[in-house]
């Protein structure tokens, strides 16, 4: 037996020596004018960058960047945004740093690419912090929040939110708290925590209302601003006024009277002693007064150099912690960048693998789909049955872009001793052998292995064999001596069925290596079995056979040749297999409508069963009808 090697080593390096160059290009939609723009401003951002001029560079890429926004053009949006950060970052523009990763973060959640949006803002945070804006601080914070929250990951989405309330209260920043309530009132009722969410409403209400009535209230604390030692001041001094206008009084009085008491000393004696006696007790309450005003002044003047002291501790302690915060910053900051260094190297690294393995995928694909071409044009064409079998069909339907099922047929021509004298196929032969072949493995494993099939029956019946179960046993034997099956520890192998139709005998001679063949005659079903071993594989007996079947055609017979594809597909409602029986069934019932309509019927069967479940393996079927 001569197997054709040359051709096999032809396929084998044609799979292998196969290049291309893929050029992708890109869509932009933009107007005449928005090109010219974006061409203008890229010749300046370039310009100015070579002068040194960072910041005019910088202004020039963000305008190209903000007309491919407009225009939709996202990825190229973001592509310029990110081209000016290193710039920014030469001159320690972080502002602008935080707004254009807070912009990318816009851009992907409109584009509801909510991961990507997430990593920018949780980027625009990081300069935020750095920068040191509390309330920069705190927005950032709350635009984290809420991607996590449209990622449903509540428990972080309320740790962000609740930090950003701290912040926001320590800066008394009215606004930024009122977000702060309604987002943890929101978070806490979807997490299903309504006792939160119900005191968040209540804390939005009525800081709301404290906000709008905080004006009234700044008009009446400065009415009432006076300390209580002022107010005690005030009152002693109207107090020893008061006093003094009595005194003085009293000494007109008494000048005004003191020749009528000289005169009457003796007879009113008695009252003037109650008058000077009066008059000492107003000095005394008058001198009382002022002592009690000078020590209420020292205590306002002792409290007013304790509070100033407690300023300047308080000053001292605050600029303490600035400064250790200032060092504790810039220390992470260094710590970052040597981070961000490490991770730059890594994943240019990761990109070179990444286009590494893109471009062998992509020289593997190409083999792949060249190999394709090669298996279709090594195969017969589907048409070519209808000139042995008028009414027959193929329905071939590879998992892979190349298949490791295949059909074979050919006439069988007598043998005259030298097989390079025989023709092959010839419509008028006497018999005819056709196959449906099931190799192991699917793609480029079972592609390869239907080569050598393939080539191996032509050599079988360029031989002249002409009974199905010698040829299955001749090619049983070419299979193990092609892959060394003896000496190695390769098992794979074939299941087929093998039909040989005598058109003078008028009989169909069939010989199966696992698989069955189904044939109907008189509306009925019939199952033939085949053998219960391979083609190839392991061998344990001394000498493989093969069982021959011998079917009568004396009336219309449609005969079924076929792979386990289409009855191992998952499916239906349930995700299960579609099953032999099933599949049976299916044959039985459509048996007698025309070869075509059988073959659209069984593809479009396959496709609703299959419904969003990927092909499993090679499908193969072939149907025909004898008289």
């Amino acid at each position: 037996m001569k197997i054709n090697f040359k051709r096999i080593l032809a396929i084998i390096l044609l799979f292998f020596n196969i290049s291309f160059n893929v050029t992708a290009q890109e869509e932009v939609n933009l107007t005449n004018f928005q090109k010219n723009k974006v061409d203008e401003y890229l010749e300046l951002s370039e310009m100015y960058d070579k002068e040194g001029n960072i910041q005019q560079s910088i202004f020039y890429l963000n305008k190209v960047a903000f007309i491919y926004w407009d225009a939709g053009e996202i990825e190229n949006a973001i592509h310029y945004f990110l081209e000016s950060v290193p710039l920014n970052e030469k001159i320690n523009n972080y502002t602008d740093i935080k707004a254009i990763y807070s912009n990318i973060g816009l851009m992907y959640t409109d584009q509801e690419k909510l991961e990507e949006a997430l990593e920018y803002f949780n980027k625009s945070l990081t300069i935020r912090r750095k920068v040191g804006d509390k309330a920069e601080i705190a927005s950032g914070l709350i635009d984290v929040a809420y991607i996590l929250g449209l990622l449903r990951n509540y428990d972080k989405a309320i740790d962000k939110v609740e930090e950003a309330l701290e912040v926001s209260q320590r800066i008394n920043n009215p606004q930024l708290t009122l977000n702060c309530f309604n987002l943890l009132a929101d978070y806490f009722k979807n997490t299903g925590n309504l006792g939160k969410a119900n005191e968040y409403l209540d804390k939005y209400a009525s800081y709301s209302m404290h906000q709008e009535t905080e004006g009234l209230k700044e008009v009446y604390s400065e009415q009432i601003s006076k300390t209580l030692a002022e107010v005690e001041k005030e009152k002693a001094e109207k107090r020893a006024n008061q006093l003094q206008f009595e005194v003085n009084k009293l000494k007109m009085k008494a000048r005004q009277d003191s020749v009528e008491l000289i005169s009457s000393q003796t007879s009113d004696s008695l009252k003037d002693a109650e008058q000077l006696s009066r008059i000492r007790q107003i000095e005394i309450d008058r001198l009382e007064v002022n002592r009690e005003k000078d020590a209420l002044a020292l205590k306002q003047e002792q409290a007013i150099r304790q509070k100033q002291k407690v300023m300047l501790i308080s000053a001292g302690i605050v600029l303490t912690l600035v400064g250790l915060m200032s060092l504790l910053l810039y220390r992470s900051g260094q710590a970052r960048l040597r981070v961000n260094k490490k991770l730059e190297v890594q994943n240019k690294e990761i990109q070179e693998q990444k286009d590494k393995i893109t471009k062998q995928k992509d020289d593997i694909s190409k083999s792949i789909n060249y190999a394709q071409g090669i298996q279709k044009a090594l195969l017969p064409r589907q048409e070519e049955l209808s000139d042995y079998l008028s009414d027959s069909f193929i329905f071939f339907k590879p998992r892979d872009v190349v298949s490791g099922d295949y059909y074979w047929f050919n006439n069988i021509m007598p043998f005259n001793g030298n097989s390079d004298t025989n023709e092959g196929l010839k419509v008028n032969s006497d018999k005819f052998a056709i196959s449906a072949i099931d190799c192991t493995g699917h793609g480029v494993p079972g592609a390869f292995m239907s080569m050598i099939g393939y080539n191996l029956l032509d050599e079988i019946i360029a031989s002249g064999e002409i009974q199905a179960n010698i040829m299955l046993e001749k090619l049983h034997v070419g299979v193990r001596k092609a892959l060394r099956q003896g000496e190695t520890d390769n098992h794979d192998g074939m299941d087929m069925a093998l039909c040989v139709i005598d058109r003078q005998e008028k009989t169909i001679e069939f010989a199966g290596a696992k698989n069955p063949m189904i044939y109907m005659q008189d509306g009925k079903m019939h199952r033939v079995k085949g053998d219960k071993n391979p083609i190839g594989g392991i061998q344990t007996e001394p000498v493989r056979k093969f069982t021959s079947h011998t079917i009568k055609v004396d009336r219309p017979t449609w005969v079924y040749l076929f792979s386990d594809g289409f009855a191992d597909q998952f499916g239906g409602k349930d995700g299960r297999k579609f099953m032999s029986k099933r599949f049976y069934d299916l044959l039985l019932e459509i048996h007698k409508d025309p070869m075509p309509d059988q073959r659209q019927l069984i593809k479009e069967t396959l496709i609703n069963w299959k419904g969003d479940y990927k092909q499993i393996d090679d499908v193969l079927v072939v149907g025909f009808r004898i008289e």
